[in-house]
């Protein structure tokens, strides 16, 4: 029992009991799996005395349920036993004899035979080592390689073999996965890019470089994305590192995922403890995955920042042109007032033009009719003009929190000789 404990946990407590635990059937599932076909009955009444064919019956039940096999006594069965009884052994006198080794085997033999299933033998371990292997490379959770492994087993009909032996193969194939990933990172790993992962790891008065790079920000604000772009920047070469070495480790982006959040997960203390090159593994994928995390933020706060001020700018554009036209509604009707004294028939040709003026006057002063005639004697601004107006207005808020923005993320276009790029640059 201590030697067993000491193997990988692949499955939890409840996983290994729904997989490998005796069926706890209700009333439907009963109907659903102790319900026989003829020829699964026919092979359960061939079994020799009533309490195999019921011994028999139950097992075919409970592999349908789970493909697998079960040695139980008795009164772990009882409600299951007294269904089969009831349903086809009426009034025979049941006596729960034991099961002999011999009859239990048998019975495997033949049920699996009836559902074209291969019973598991040490010669299915190689080729199931090498979907291990396969299942490695994309994911090393164990119990994502566990579930693919059933799965296998269940597409190729071979009944599954104990849960040791899965782990077992499963800890021997990680532990394999590990001295490769060693080896490679031995091999391709250079002085100065293990001293640049070092740094990462060396503590100063309040917090290590890792430390404070794990720190998430907590809103698009000014000083909150400063910080973003001065880590981003302190991992760039680390992450120019990452990029050109990872792909060499053949490691698939979920498994990348999963080491980086290792490094997330331990403590510094921990790092610098474990073995260095699953330090730098570690730490190489974290600077993959938070290099794009953190390029990720600038441009979500840009997006924010771009909204923000453009809602803004509308508003204000928008505002500025019912304002005009708003002004441009009450003085046209002044200014018709104004056009109606050349057709006055009651002012005379010989009226002086002062007179005239004066008329004018008392429609609209002097001021507000010098204004309207400067207004109306050039083009009016168009909706697009008032736009840019409320944009030009927001010049300081852009220069403090998107030109920053755009200045630290790289941008590319599949339109050659873009002109937003060039404008970018």
């Amino acid at each position: 029992m201590a030697a067993k404990n000491k193997l990988l946990t692949v499955l939890s407590e409840a996983e290994q009991y729904a997989i490998y635990g005796l069926p706890d059937f209700d009333n439907d599932q009963r109907l659903e799996y102790l319900a026989l076909s003829e020829t699964e009955l026919e092979l359960a009444t061939s079994r020799p005395g009533l309490h195999a064919q019921v011994y028999c019956i139950l097992q075919i039940g409970y592999f349908k349920a789970k493909h697998s096999f079960f040695r139980f006594d008795w009164n772990e069965v009882e409600d299951d036993c007294a269904f089969v009884l009831s349903r086809y052994f009426i009034g025979d006198v049941f006596e729960p004899k034991s099961i002999t080794n011999h009859e239990h085997y048998t019975q495997r033999g033949r049920i699996a035979a009836l559902f074209g299933y291969r019973p598991w033998t040490s010669d299915f371990l190689p080729e199931l080592a090498h979907q291990v292997e396969s299942i490695v490379r994309r994911d090393v959770s164990p119990g994502f390689i566990a579930a693919e492994l059933l799965l296998w087993l269940n597409e190729h009909k071979i009944i599954r073999p104990g849960y040791t032996t899965l782990q077992e193969l499963i800890s021997e194939t990680l532990s394999a996965e590990r001295r490769r990933l060693a080896d490679l990172l031995a091999e391709i790993l250079d002085d100065e890019a293990k001293a640049k992962l070092d740094q990462l790891l060396i503590r100063d008065d309040t917090l290590s470089q890792l430390a404070a790079l794990k720190q998430d920000a907590k809103n698009f604000g000014w000083r909150q994305m400063a910080r973003e772009r001065e880590k981003r920047t302190l991992l760039e070469p680390l992450h120019r590192i990452a990029k050109a070495l990872l792909p060499k480790l053949d490691v698939s982006q979920q498994n990348l995922l999963y080491y980086a959040s290792l490094a997330n997960f331990y403590t510094v203390h921990d790092l610098r403890h474990l073995k260095s090159v699953q330090t730098y593994l570690y730490l190489l994928c974290y600077a993959w995955q938070r290099y794009r995390q953190f390029t990720d933020n600038l441009v979500d706060a840009m997006a924010f920042h771009m909204k923000q001020l453009e809602d803004e700018s509308s508003a204000v554009a928008k505002q500025s042109l019912n304002a005009v036209q708003g002004q441009h509604r009450q003085e046209t009707q002044r200014v018709g007032r104004l056009l109606l004294l050349y057709v006055d028939d009651t002012v005379a040709d010989a009226t002086a033009f002062g007179d005239v003026r004066q008329r004018a006057y008392k429609i609209m002063p002097k001021d507000a009719l010098q204004d309207t005639g400067q207004r109306m004697s050039v083009k009016p601004a168009s909706k697009l003009a008032l736009h840019w107006q409320a944009v030009d207005g927001l010049a300081e808020r852009i220069r403090r929190h998107l030109r920053p923005l755009y200045a630290a993320l790289d941008f590319s276009s599949v339109t050659p000789d873009s002109p937003w790029l060039a404008a970018l640059v």
